[in-house]
């Protein structure tokens, strides 16, 4: 009875199991109140905080942010008011994400695979031992220490969307229905659509390969009129759960940088030129070289990160203690600080490799041996395409194809990352072939399959110890970096240090690679002596499983150790400076600031205190993108070079920051280094005269000949309406009302006339009243908003309020009810027919 009672309710064993790992990995964050330094994670308290304060005071979500590239849309970023489904997405994690962040995430990758495992009938401790080594791979670990939160939500819940579809196929109406639903829900809700791209795929390959075999075993009335229709509604009704994020994205991407272009080719960029989307060359700068994945098994095949300790005793060492003696090489080698790029890969850097585990990966390749064909052939191919998309550029003929023909896949970058739902796909795969072999014994067959599964696995790792001596180690930097390291030039020294370096490499892939071969070994050997009846299945399992687990963890802390975990790590960035704090002492409710003493454009730091000029987000709107390009860059410059000179800049010199009300420029941290720009336009002008032009090329040049004060660029054949112009020097515009959502000025004009306003001109959800009536907003001077205002004095507001958010936020909210109605009755019908 009690065995039985255990064998029900193991997952109240396992879910606190999973608890109780992640609370010993992250237990510098549980206990000792640190946290991991996560540059995504700083940047978006950077970009988001104004839109967090403004939600405070409004109670509203900010929809918009005044504080990056002088004001942008962040649908992406906010919430909707009576979402229903931000409690399905506790459900994955305990309800402890928003306090404990990354290692609730790790939590969600273990418990989502196990459900995912349950409803694909495998072993609940076998499923707990995968899954377990699966959330603690490499590439999770390293993408937490980068803050890349969204991509492993969207990872670990695609393993629900498949658990969903396998119900489905097993004829499991209600509960298919349900977690589909559910799946695709919390899917969509991680708003990382790249993976959720990739996933498509795999489910795409598995639905083709079910129908296949299906039709094959005369089930096909049944998959077309049952199984089609039910997993279409049920994936449809966890999509309109999320349609105003998917809406908003859509919508905000035809806009962005990776929607369609305006502008032709910058001088010197027509090769890389593409009509839509990103260029290539950016979008697949990522890109895995296909010996790469080998690391799948070995984690150190490709040196590991571009920022590794090295060997105490190894050939660097060596080297370090020849030339500079030992006292002073151990030194060297001892600190901490001293890291050099083992890596040589292809890609511009990485935090470390893709590693699935060394008995992980063994337990896959033994699964293709051992599973029925239904399986292994949806499986394979799923883990082909992962392979393809993440060699991006190393396999051009069919990703630069794809990119050009099929929708959406332009709007995406770091193709590497597809290996994320290969990981997903692996994990499954090993799981199901461990299962297989538990429930159907240890027979003849299955250890023929054995055989030749240890024969490939340990003939691949046996070639890649063979081949670490013929591959080329080499980096592109390595040379320069100990010039620059040493402060050295001479050639014997810089040429013997390379060398070593390269040695270092050999040596680190070589034991891996004996590392990786001496666990599958070990595995093998739990299996063998099973098998001979040796030892029980339960130890063979715990045996197996241990050790698959350890593998993965021994190489995670690597990577992410206690020394990771820092003390407040993320709050102690933003400390406002002295010149912060000056520049804040001027309460103008907007009004934007350029800070000289970073990248500007790639930062959000300033983005915390103030309307930033900059800031940092990979989709900035394709128009301000072209100006930081085509205008801004030069104009910073010559702002700068003024600066320095202490010139006086005439309007026309920087009619771009001017126009962009750009009042304060930070030359470094103290209040003397703030300069206040005399020719910022203000809130919003009259002008005298319009520049007509009929494309946004003749914009682009136009906009650095005009002084922005007088004259306004507008391209005619975009924007026929007619326009007047009548400006006096009496004639204002002023800004009464400020929030992000909501602007109110009153205008004040002998005549009428045409007012620029120094807002960004976004065409999907601004609208424009004048005392109550609406009024058409032109695009002027390629990134502004500006209105044909009359005579007298009057009240203009401009309301953020698009449509993808109002009516795709109330089809959401139903769908979010529907879907809870769905798995309540999910849930009592399982549990009726238990009794029944």
């Amino acid at each position: 009875m009690d065995k039985n009672i255990l064998k029900k309710y193991n997952w109240a064993l396992i879910i606190p199991c999973f608890f109780i790992l992640t609370l010993i990995y992250f237990s510098p964050e549980f206990f000792d109140g640190k946290s991991l330094n996560q540059s995504d994670l700083i940047h978006f308290e950077g970009m988001s905080h104004a839109s967090q304060e403004e939600v405070k005071k409004t109670g509203e979500p900010a929809l918009w942010n005044t504080a990056m590239f002088s004001g942008m849309p962040e649908l992406l970023f906010s919430s909707l008011s009576g979402d229903s489904t931000h409690y399905m997405y506790l459900l994955t994690n305990l309800g402890l994400y928003s306090s404990y962040e990354s290692p609730m995430v790790v939590f969600s990758l273990m418990l989502c695979l196990w459900i995912g495992l349950m409803c694909f009938r495998v072993n609940p401790w076998v499923g707990f031992f995968v899954s377990a080594a699966f959330a603690f791979n490499t590439f999770f670990v390293t993408s937490l220490e980068a803050g890349h939160i969204t991509k492993l939500n969207a990872i670990a819940y695609s393993a629900l969307v498949l658990g969903g579809m396998r119900l489905l196929f097993d004829k499991k109406w209600w509960l298919g229905a349900a977690l589909l639903a559910f799946g695709v829900c919390v899917e969509l809700r991680a708003s990382h659509y790249q993976i959720t791209y990739y996933l498509i795929f795999v489910c795409l390959m598995y639905g083709i390969s079910e129908l296949y075999y299906s039709f094959k075993n005369g089930e096909i009335k049944v998959f077309l009129t049952r199984v089609v229709p039910i997993g279409l509604l049920a994936a449809s009704l966890g999509a309109s759960t999320q349609l105003w994020r998917v809406w908003t994205t859509k919508e905000y991407s035809e806009y962005s940088i990776r929607g369609k272009k305006e502008l032709s080719a910058a001088p010197g960029q027509e090769k890389n030129y593409t009509e839509e989307g990103l260029d290539k060359d950016y979008a697949f700068s990522w890109s895995e070289g296909k010996m790469e994945s080998l690391t799948l098994m070995a984690p150190n095949f490709y040196g590991g990160s571009s920022q590794e300790n090295i060997s105490k005793d190894g050939p660097l060492a060596k080297e370090l203690t020849r030339l500079a003696g030992k006292a002073q090489a151990d030194r060297i080698v001892a600190d901490k600080n001293f890291k050099l790029p083992l890596y040589f890969g292809e890609q511009p850097f990485t935090g470390g490799p893709i590693y699935q585990g060394a008995i992980l990966s063994f337990l896959f390749i033994l699964a293709l041996f051992v599973l029925d064909r239904r399986d292994r052939i949806w499986l394979i191919s799923s883990l082909l395409m992962a392979l393809f998309f993440a060699w991006g550029k190393h396999l051009q003929w069919f990703n630069y194809t794809l990119f050009d023909i099929l929708p959406g896949m332009n709007k995406f970058r770091t193709p590497a990352m597809a290996l994320g739902i290969g990981c997903v796909v692996m994990a499954l795969g090993a799981a199901l072939g461990f299962n297989k072999i538990i429930k159907d014994g240890w027979d003849e067959k299955t250890q023929k399959s054995a055989l030749k599964a240890t024969g490939v696995t340990g003939g691949l790792l046996l070639l890649m110890w063979l081949g670490a001596g013929f591959m080329d180690v080499s980096g592109e930097r390595d040379a320069m970096i100990f010039q620059q390291m040493f402060g050295t030039n001479d050639a014997n020294v810089i040429g013997g240090l390379t060398k070593a370096l390269e040695a270092e490499r050999i040596s680190i892939i070589r034991d891996d690679v004996i590392r990786s071969l001496f666990l599958i070994v070990l595995a093998c050997a739990a299996f063998y002596l099973y098998s001979k009846n040796k030892i029980k299945l339960w130890l063979a399992l715990t045996i197996v499983g241990v050790l698959t687990l350890g593998d993965v963890w021994s190489v995670a802390k690597r990577y992410i150790n206690n020394d990771s975990f820092k003390v407040a790590t993320n709050k102690q960035t933003h400390i406002p400076t002295a010149a912060d704090k000056y520049i804040l002492t001027d309460k103008d409710p907007d009004y934007r600031v350029l800070n000289l003493t970073g990248n500007i454009f790639n930062e959000a730091q300033t983005s915390y205190f103030h309307k930033s000029i900059g800031g940092y987000y990979p989709a900035k709107l394709r128009r301000y993108q072209d100006l930081v390009e085509r205008e801004l860059t030069k104009e910073i410059q010559v702002f700068a070079n003024s600066v320095q000179k202490g010139d006086t800049l005439q309007i026309r010199e920087t009619p771009a920051l001017n126009m962009l009300n750009m009042k304060y420029a930070i030359l470094g941290d103290t209040k003397q280094a703030v300069v206040r720009n005399q020719n910022a336009l203000g809130h919003a002008w009259f002008i005298e005269h319009i520049e007509k032009v009929n494309s946004p090329n003749e914009e682009m040049e136009a906009l650095s000949t005009i002084d922005p004060s007088k004259q306004a660029v507008v391209n005619v054949s975009r924007f026929p309406q007619e326009i007047k112009t009548s400006a006096s020097g009496s004639d204002k515009v002023e800004l009464v009302e400020f929030n992000q959502r909501r602007l109110k000025y009153t205008s004040t004009s002998q005549n009428g006339g045409f007012a620029v306003f120094s807002e960004v001109y976004y065409p999907a959800g601004w609208v424009a009243k004048i005392d109550g009536e609406k009024v058409d907003i032109v695009c002027a001077n390629y990134v502004l908003r500006g209105l044909q205002v009359p005579a007298g004095t009057h009240e203009i507001t401009f309301d953020f309020d698009p449509q993808s958010y109002v009516i795709g936020g109330g089809i959401s909210r139903i769908a979010g009810y529907l879907c809870w109605i769905l798995l309540g009755v999910a849930v009592f019908m399982t549990v009726r027919s238990k009794k029944d």
